[in-house]
């Protein structure tokens, strides 16, 4: 789950979701490398149609013919839209979406990073920790990134400590451990 904070914003208006952003060619037959602001290469796979889009206009439609993940994290993928390295060549800077309407429907209790970022964190009791910033790919789970008023939070993502998300309330309540509260007071 990378979630670079400096992910280029497509257009507020418009209903894209970033998943990631061309970095530059990659081998012989047009593939792209991609810095990835979505969970991963599975993400990119599991979307019948990707948008490739440039200064918030749609430039094509593509399809992920092959994606593995280089060692360095980003994305090498092969659209089958893009044809030899020239054309690849002239979409570096390109984001690479997909719609919202577009993104497959997910099991309950599992969201969208996108639709995390900007929600209130509060306790139980109400006390807020802030907006989600970002939200990092630890070793062994996501960690929210809450900040309010030049401090941060970070609060792993784990059933015993997330106990709810609601996108309407755009708000996650959450039950930390004394520690993280303790480090986080005033």
């Amino acid at each position: 789950m990378n979630n670079s904070s400096d992910t280029p914003s497509v257009n507020p208006n418009d209903d894209y979701i970033v998943l990631g952003t061309i970095v530059r060619p990659h081998g012989l037959k047009g593939e792209v490398k991609i810095d990835l602001s979505c969970s991963g290469v599975d993400r990119l796979k599991s979307c019948k149609t990707l948008r490739l889009v440039r200064n918030g206009k749609e430039l094509k439609q593509v399809s992920v013919i092959r994606a593995f993940e280089h060692n360095d994290g980003d994305a090498v993928v092969r659209f089958k839209e893009v044809e030899g390295p020239e054309e690849a060549e002239t979409l570096r800077g390109v984001v690479v979406a997909v719609r919202s309407e577009d993104r497959e429907e997910l099991p309950n209790d599992t969201f969208y990073i996108d639709d995390l970022m900007g929600l209130e964190v509060v306790s139980m009791k109400g006390r807020s920790y802030g907006i989600v910033d970002e939200v990092m790919d630890g070793p062994a789970n996501a960690v929210l990134v809450a900040k309010i008023g030049g401090k941060e939070t970070l609060i792993p993502v784990l059933k015993s400590m997330v106990r709810s998300v609601d996108l309407k309330a755009r708000q996650i309540v959450v039950d930390l451990p004394g520690e993280i509260d303790e480090q986080t007071a005033d």
